[in-house]
């Protein structure tokens, strides 16, 4: 027994399977939408940060010693007696830490602003900042937590944790004795080995979740072009509201076509001479020694349009004149409203004669 499957082919053309198109594109990122890593926001952050630590470091830490001298020598001056004592350290403390962090914040800011642009490029949009009703919608809330991106991001927030605690165990447990024979040092070489510590379990931190933000950062790339894929239905619809729909262009073209076959016909009755080869092709000339310095084609046409400008040219005593290799040097080689090409005057020219020879006698 044969069995017959009747497939829906819509159905295929409804999958989203193109990729997105420029406008389509366009569209997401006004709405807001774009792919970013977080994650790689976020360690070169941490990087840009501790190596502006490295560089500025000195000069940050001799600003802040300068205003501690400076705060214990103007509280040991017995200004706490004295009426608007906590303006004047007021003012100082935000001086001081002002000068100390501006440079590192502007570098810091830089290499985010850098890599955020790099990602998403130049885009403005207060669409995701506009009032929604479906964003209070419980079902959409509990769609979005249940959802496989909600899944992903759980499972990376765990993953990094993980890696994080284990990162910060093995360097604790390997580095834990250095940190407690640092406290029988001197503060300044204490402090320089606790120093190195932090700086070498901070680079590890930072460098992994590097990699871990690249990664993201592929996998967001990924999953933002799988999201704003596109239907074959899709694109046709967008197309026609691009270009319009192709039944009424067709349209429109074949108005055109009949306007400008209204137009020429209307120029024959005014053609000196209309040549043929006799039957198929036809083409209208038309001279004013006055105003033109060449004959010009004002009308051509094969077939039926050759067949209704004979007719127009009997109806109006336009002489016919049969020369079959003319006819169609004109018809292939000049355009309605050009000058008749130096190669054809000859030809051309013979037959003018002959025609106002005719006239004349007439």
């Amino acid at each position: 027994m044969i069995r017959r499957v009747v497939f829906d082919l819509q159905f295929f053309a409804q999958e989203r399977t193109e990729p997105a198109t420029p406008k389509k594109r366009q569209k997401v990122r006004s709405e807001g939408k774009i792919c970013k890593s977080r994650d790689l926001t976020a360690a070169v952050e941490i990087l840009a940060g501790l190596f502006g630590l490295l560089f500025l470091g000195p000069s940050i830490i001799s600003g802040l010693l300068g205003y501690l001298r400076g705060t214990i020598a103007f509280l040991g001056e017995g200004t706490l007696l004295r009426a608007g004592w906590f303006y004047g350290l007021e003012d100082a403390a935000i001086r001081a830490y002002f000068d100390a962090w501006l440079v590192l914040g502007l570098i810091i800011a830089t290499f985010v602003l850098a890599v955020t642009i790099r990602q998403v490029g130049w885009v403005v949009s207060f669409e995701p900042f506009s009032f929604n009703l479906d964003r209070l919608n419980p079902i959409s809330g509990m769609k979005k937590i249940l959802s496989m991106r909600s899944v992903v991001e759980l499972l990376k927030g765990i993953l990094k944790a993980s890696l994080f605690g284990l990162v910060i165990w093995i360097a604790l447990k390997n580095k834990l004795p250095t940190a407690i024979r640092a406290m029988q040092f001197s503060m300044e070489q204490g402090a320089l080995q606790l120093w190195d510590l932090l700086w070498n379990l901070a680079m590890q931190l930072a460098v992994m979740l590097l990699i871990m933000g690249a990664i993201d950062y592929l996998y967001q790339k990924w999953d933002f072009e799988k999201s704003i894929r596109m239907s074959k239905q899709e694109i046709k619809e967008e197309y026609k509201q691009m270009e319009g729909d192709p039944q009424i262009k067709s349209k429109i073209r074949q108005k055109q076509r009949e306007l400008a076959k209204k137009r020429m016909m209307s120029s024959v009755p005014k053609a000196d001479v209309v040549i043929t080869n006799p039957t198929t092709l036809a083409v209208a000339l038309i001279y004013d020694r006055e105003a033109m310095s060449a004959p010009q084609v004002t009308a051509k046409g094969k077939g039926l349009i050759a067949r209704k400008i004979r007719e127009i040219a009997e109806k109006h005593g336009i002489p016919i004149i049969e020369n079959r290799p003319l006819a169609r040097a004109l018809f292939e080689g000049v355009e309605i409203g050009d000058e008749v090409p130096e190669n054809l005057y000859r030809g051309v020219a013979e037959i003018l004669a002959m025609v106002y020879r005719l006239k004349k006698k007439n």
